[in-house]
């Protein structure tokens, strides 16, 4: 039986680390990725870092690594995904310098000026400013930046690019005909909105695939109105299990399927036995492992009606029932990525938690094995 946490991101002095993904490779190296938020842990820090930290199989992990940093600009993760076939990883990112309140009542020419101010640093810094991903050909020691096309989906609102901005890692189909593609849980929104009620209506979780290994990107078809920060599954018979955070303060978390690779999705449903903190909803982790126990569906968040007991939920059936819960932290607790980790035969729980608030300690990894997640 095992069992061991690290923080690995410890939020001290100009640091405050939030927004995790991981993946992990073939050669079991795990690599966990966050945003560090300079001077601030508020979401629209004028500053973000991206940063990583990397664990050979059976290792300890490295210091943190800095992958994208630059004063004045703000670096905003978006999800991680593992590429077996090429042995690739790719995470993706965006770059901006003129940060806009999510809820701001701004008038097209506010945003327009925006858009202007960072197009301007964007061509005195050199960089590229909006969408990019980095990619590592050689198990996460480097990185390179790269384009991120991603193509838009077409709404009854009109046309719109999906963005992987807080929601899950990505997969790699497994089954059937969609297999090879990459398939990464993505969301976008359909006007602006100055309240947390306004997501009701204009936000919409969706998804991103690629069938070429990351060169270019589609944009896949909405989930439900009022989804944001999505994750998903390939369940045994290919078809894709979406499990959503939502807006409705219902403490519900909202399914929706797909049987074309994740194109577009149906079947729309919530979830009863998941709990979701009922204020606002919170980021969550999903994951389908083939394990020597035989198929498990493991899905973690704060079980609870407020952001605290980090809690890991099993399921034999790909996510339909539930049959055990195995609680990984009892404090204040949020965001969460889980991997699985073949080589070892263990799981990682990469998630946010503190004591003066869900965010004030960082980051921390939990490494566990199937026995001790299936003890009592």
């Amino acid at each position: 039986m095992y069992f061991e946490r690290t923080n690995i991101f410890h939020t001290e002095g100009a640091s405050h680390y939030r927004i995790p993904s991981i993946v992990v490779t073939k050669h079991g190296t795990a690599l966990a990725f966050c945003t560090d938020r300079r001077n601030t842990v508020d979401d629209h820090a004028d500053e973000k870092d991206l940063v990583l930290c990397r664990r050979e199989a059976g290792g300890e992990w490295s210091p943190v690594i800095r992958l994208a940093s630059m004063p004045g600009w703000s670096h905003n993760i978006q999800s991680a995904v593992y590429d077996e076939v090429t042995d690739t990883v790719i995470f993706m990112a965006s770059r901006n310098a003129a940060v806009l309140y999510e809820f701001g009542d701004y008038t097209e020419e506010e945003r327009k000026a925006a858009a202007e101010k960072a197009k301007q640093a964007a061509e005195r810094d050199g960089v590229t400013l909006g969408r990019f991903q980095l990619v590592s050909r050689d198990d996460g020691l480097t990185f390179t930046e790269e384009p991120c096309p991603i193509s838009p989906t077409v709404t009854e609102a009109g046309e719109f690019v999906g963005s992987t901005h807080g929601s899950a890692p990505g997969i790699q189909l497994k089954t059937g005909k969609y297999a090879g593609r990459l398939l990464c849980p993505a969301r976008y929104t359909t006007g602006h909105y100055t309240t947390f009620e306004g997501l009701q209506t204009y936000g919409f979780n969706n998804a991103i695939w690629s069938d070429d290994h990351g060169k270019s990107w589609h944009s896949s078809g909405p989930v439900q109105a009022g989804t944001g920060e999505g994750t998903l599954i390939e369940r045994a018979d290919g078809t894709i299990l979406y499990n959503s955070r939502a807006y409705f303060h219902d403490g519900k978390r909202y399914l929706a399927i797909s049987h074309d690779g994740g194109e577009t999705y149906g079947e729309f449903s919530t979830d009863d036995f998941l709990m979701e903190e009922k204020r606002m909803g919170c980021n969550a982790s999903f994951l389908r492992a083939e394990t020597k126990e035989g198929a498990l569906t493991l899905f973690a968040n704060p079980r609870a009606d407020i952001r605290k007991n980090m809690t890991v939920c099993v399921s034999r059936d790909d996510g339909a029932t539930w049959c055990h819960t195995k609680q990984i932290d009892a404090g204040l607790a949020a965001y969460s990525a889980l991997a699985w980790s073949p080589a070892e035969e263990k799981f990682i729980l990469l998630y946010e938690h503190g004591e003066e608030d869900c965010y004030s300690s960082g980051l921390s990894a939990a490494i566990f094995d199937l026995e001790w997640l299936l003890s009592e």
